[in-house]
């Protein structure tokens, strides 16, 4: 039987790997079940290209909420690891659903009580908002169950188990291809098919970790009740203010998409399912890399949370190196196969045509991406919530809203796709100079953790010093 891993002694950068490596694995199945989906539902036209487009915004508004509460509970659950509190840790992770579930079922209610003024509201005109609604609103429960999924995985690789996490969503998402099939082509249910397998397959994901963590003994239980003063107030700040941005960074990308579609709508069907073609392709092109950040942040909130500054140092050297690299060959790949990938996905020549030329532009746009995206999980990681609410918002969101308001007037549909790469572009220099201002201040302080306030690490210093000198 495989050793578990070590996050204190194990080498960082096989470390990184190995936990990378299971949650790269789990997120190419949901990779692989969005293309799948897409090829399923490419047969039904351009208009229900258009549906699982428009849809996508609505459904994260509630996926938002899992992502802010699960890396507020991974970078709190594996800095008290880290420093050997596993009563810290148990109750944090047990926040972490405390933050998301119920606010979670309450923004699914209002969705499916008013399915089609949600879609109208983030963008869709009133036929395509009526088109849609089956879909989304079955979408949308399968998203809040969803929730389980994302902050059980993050709080398992934070403990450790990165193998867990990518049995469970490969299980999940295996399901949900296997139910694709079933209920559009067989049953030909169309959309409203895609819509039930989502709910088939978070059930039964939903059902794997509550199993698992019903079971779980040790430093990987978890504590179910409010943790009240078990964890503090300033724990539960501390989560707030790390969920709250993340959350609000993912609404913002909720928003900044209800504004491409409205921008790409005067264009036509053809342009906004070449936009939800182009989207997909590059959210699947980016899935290893938020893998590797999934274990990454494992690594660096353990080395912070336990004063090992050297391991915080090769952790992120590494990450930063392979994420730079991956982006600029797969990025270049899209651009050279734009159009037989965007072929996959459109049966009509003018849709095909529009989302490979998208499909090229946001490729341009992808290739910096791990700039912001291990500036934001290093600052997620080691507790800095004002750096990674800069990042994450800039990323998501504030830097698209203005070049997609200023160039489409100007350029047309042109503007629209340009506007991505602008928005790309910008947060990638943001993270990077935050990274950089990070680095020097580092170095100043000899290897301090060179954050401000209320953002600095907490390390105790009983662990910190049985640290010294290994």
């Amino acid at each position: 039987m495989r050793r578990p891993v070590d996050l204190d002694q194990d080498r960082v950068v096989a470390l990184v790997l190995r936990l990378s490596g299971p949650a790269i694995l789990g997120i190419s199945a949901h990779a692989l079940q969005m293309l799948v989906n897409a090829w399923f539902v490419a047969d039904l036209g351009a208009a229900a290209i258009a549906t699982i487009a428009i849809a996508y915004p609505v459904t994260l508004l509630v996926a938002a909420l899992g992502y802010g509460a699960g890396i507020a509970a991974a970078s709190q659950v594996s800095r008290a690891l880290g420093a050997g509190d596993d009563d810290r840790a148990a109750a944090s992770a047990g926040l972490g659903f405390w933050l998301s579930l119920p606010a979670g079922l309450a923004v699914t209610a209002a969705i499916v009580a008013d399915t089609p003024f949600w879609l109208r509201l983030l963008g869709a005109d009133a036929a395509l908002a009526a088109e849609a609604a089956p879909y989304t609103a079955l979408a949308t429960v399968g998203t809040a169950l969803m929730l389980v999924m994302i902050v059980g995985g993050f709080i398992v690789r934070a403990q450790g188990h990165a193998r867990l996490s990518g049995a469970v969503m490969v299980g999940s998402f295996g399901l949900n291809i296997l139910l694709d099939g079933v209920l559009i082509r067989v049953c030909g249910l169309g959309t409203a098919g895609a819509g039930w397998a989502v709910i088939g397959a978070q059930l039964a994901g939903a059902a794997a970790y509550g199993l698992h963590f019903a079971r779980a003994r040790g430093p990987d239980r978890i504590s179910v009740r409010w943790p009240g003063s078990r964890v503090g107030r300033a724990a539960l700040a501390e989560a707030l203010t790390l969920a709250v941005p993340a959350t609000g960074s993912s609404l913002l990308a909720a928003v900044a998409m209800a504004l491409f579609v409205e921008a790409a709508a005067p264009y036509g069907d053809a342009a906004v399912a070449a936009q939800g073609i182009a989207l997909r392709l590059t959210l699947v092109a980016a899935l290893p890399l938020l893998g590797t950040m999934a274990g990454a942040q494992a690594v660096l909130g353990h080395a912070a949370g336990g004063g090992r500054r050297d391991r915080l140092h090769r952790a992120l050297a590494f990450v930063l190196t392979a994420a730079l690299a991956y982006g600029a060959i797969v990025g270049g790949l899209m651009i050279v196969l734009a159009e037989p990938l965007a072929g996959l996905f459109a049966q009509d020549p003018g849709t095909a045509r529009e989302g490979a030329r998208a499909t090229a532009i946001f490729a341009v746009a992808f290739m910096p991406v791990g700039l912001q995206l291990t500036a934001a999980t290093l600052f997620q990681a080691i507790g800095a919530p004002r750096r990674a609410a800069a990042v994450s918002l800039a990323a998501q969101g504030l830097a698209l809203i203005p070049p997609l308001l200023i160039l489409p007037p100007l350029l047309g549909y042109t503007g629209v796709l340009a506007s991505r790469v602008a928005a790309e572009f910008l947060a990638d220099g943001i993270g990077l100079a935050l990274m950089l201002a990070w680095c020097v201040g580092a170095h100043r302080t000899g290897g301090a953790a060179p954050v401000e306030g209320r953002e600095a690490m907490q390390v105790a210093a009983a662990h910190e010093a049985a640290h010294q000198g290994t």
